[in-house]
C-alpha cells in the first residue's frame, strides 16, 4: 500500500452523466437493479464480536459460514483486548478487512478526548499487524441482529447517482464537479424533503460538507446535521428513507458518528457511513496537496480523490488515514502515540484530533463508489471560511 496509483477508467454501465440534475427524476428511473457482493470478496472479511448474547453470535456465525468469512468473539470489553487477538489471529493471505460488531460498551474503541468532550476511535485498530502504522480496513456495526446482517451482507446497486446536502447552494461549484469528475451524476440538496425520499433511496453516494460562513454551514450532533437556522437531515427523516443499495454517506459536520439516534438511523436504514466522532476543524491555511492538511476538508477531498483509487471503501478510508498519518510531523505523531499507550487520554493538536475522530460505520468491503470514466484529483486544498 506504500504506492498508491490511479485505477484505469471503467466504462458505465447505468445511466448517462450530466455535471447536475436540471429535472426531477420520476420514480421509475429511479428504480434499479439490486445485487448482492460477491461470495469471494466477503469471505476475506474477519468478523470480530463483543460482548454479545450468545444468541446474537450464533446468527452471527451462521452468517459467516453461509459467506465464508472467519469469526471471533472477544468479550473482555477493551480495545487492548481486540489488538491483541486480532494480532494473534489476522491473518493477511486469509483476510482484507476486519468488521466489528458491537457498540463502545461491547467491543470498545480507543477512547480519547478534545477540550472537554470525549469519544472514541478505530485508529489503532487499523493496525492489525501491531507494527505501527494502519494496514488494515476496519468497519464497525451495532444494532439488533436484523440490521448487523444487513451490513454483513448488503444489497448493492450501482446507480452513478449522487446527492450533496449544501445548506448554501450556488456559493461554491468545487463540490458539485468534484463528484461530477468522479462520474457521479449530481443532485444538489439545501435540505431533506419527502419528495427527494426516493432519489436518495437509490443513490450510490451522499456527500453532507460544512464549508462556507460559520453562522450558515451545516454543523453536525449526533441527532442531525443542521444550521443555525433549520434542520438540514435529522434522524427522524432518516428513518423515513430505506436505502435501496447501500450507499456511501461522507458527512464533514462534527460528532455525527457518536453513537446516537443519527447514526443509528443510518444503519438501521441500510447505509454505509464515513463521519467522525468529535469536532472537525477547518484549516487555516491553503495546502498544495491533501496530504500535509490533517484538517476536515484535507481528510473530504483525500476521501474524493482515493474515490478511484481502490477497490473497497474500507481501503479508501484507510488510505486517507495512512496517507495523513505518514506526513505528519513528529511531535503530533508523538501525541498520537501516547493515546495509544495511555500516556495521553486529551489531544490537543487540531491533526492529532483529524486523525483520530474518523470512523467507518458499515462494512468496509463494500465496493468503491464511482461512476463512468471517474478521475478526480483535488488540486490546491483552500482556506474556507
Amino acid at each position: 500500500m506504500n504506492v498508491i496509483q490511479k485505477r484505469e477508467k471503467q466504462p458505465g454501465n447505468v445511466l448517462g452523466k450530466r455535471k447536475t440534475s436540471k429535472r426531477t427524476k420520476k420514480d421509475e428511473e429511479l428504480s434499479l437493479q439490486v445485487g448482492r457482493m460477491s461470495r469471494d470478496v466477503l469471505s476475506r472479511l474477519l468478523i470480530l464480536c463483543g460482548d454479545l448474547p450468545k444468541t446474537e453470535i450464533e446468527i452471527y456465525r451462521k452468517k459467516a459460514h453461509e459467506i465464508g468469512a472467519d469469526l471471533l468473539v472477544e468479550p473482555r470489553k477493551s480495545w487492548v483486548f481486540t489488538k491483541k487477538t486480532l494480532k494473534k489471529d489476522f491473518d493477511e493471505n486469509r483476510h482484507d478487512a476486519i468488521l466489528l460488531i458491537g457498540n463502545q460498551k461491547q467491543l470498545p474503541g480507543t477512547p480519547f478526548g478534545y477540550e472537554h468532550e470525549y469519544a472514541w476511535s478505530d485508529f489503532f485498530i487499523e493496525d492489525a499487524d501491531d507494527d505501527g502504522v494502519p494496514d488494515t480496513p476496519v468497519g464497525r456495526v451495532f444494532g439488533p441482529p436484523e440490521t448487523v446482517l444487513l451490513h454483513i451482507d448488503p444489497p448493492i446497486i450501482d446507480s452513478d447517482l449522487a446527492v450533496i446536502f449544501d445548506s448554501q447552494p450556488g456559493r461554491s461549484s468545487k463540490h458539485v464537479d468534484s463528484l461530477a469528475k468522479l462520474g457521479f451524476e449530481v443532485e444538489v440538496l439545501k435540505k431533506y424533503k419527502d419528495s427527494k425520499k426516493k432519489l436518495l433511496e437509490a443513490s450510490e453516494f451522499i456527500l453532507q460538507f460544512s464549508d462556507g460562513v460559520v453562522t450558515q454551514r451545516i454543523h453536525g450532533s449526533p441527532e442531525a446535521w443542521a444550521s443555525l437556522n433549520e434542520i438540514i437531515l435529522s434522524y427522524e427523516q432518516t428513518r423515513k428513507i430505506r436505502f435501496n443499495g447501500y450507499p456511501v454517506v461522507f458527512a464533514e459536520a462534527c460528532s455525527t458518528a457518536q453513537e446516537g439516534p443519527l447514526i443509528h438511523a443510518f444503519l438501521q436504514q441500510g447505509a454505509c457511513y464515513i463521519g467522525s466522532t468529535l469536532d472537525t476543524i477547518n484549516n487555516g491555511q491553503p495546502f498544495d496537496d491533501w496530504r500535509d492538511c490533517c484538517y476536515c476538508d484535507g481528510y473530504k477531498f483525500g476521501f474524493l480523490d482515493l474515490l478511484d483509487t481502490f477497490d473497497f471503501i474500507g481501503q479508501v478510508k484507510l488510505n486517507v488515514d495512512r496517507e495523513l498519518y505518514m506526513h505528519l510531523n513528529n511531535n503530533v505523531r508523538k501525541e498520537i502515540e501516547m493515546v495509544q499507550t495511555g500516556e495521553k487520554s486529551v489531544v490537543e493538536s487540531f491533526e492529532a484530533l483529524t486523525l483520530l475522530e474518523w470512523v467507518m460505520i458499515g462494512n468496509p468491503l463494500r465496493r468503491t463508489t464511482v461512476g463512468p470514466n471517474a478521475s478526480f484529483t483535488p488540486g490546491t486544498i483552500d482556506v474556507d471560511t
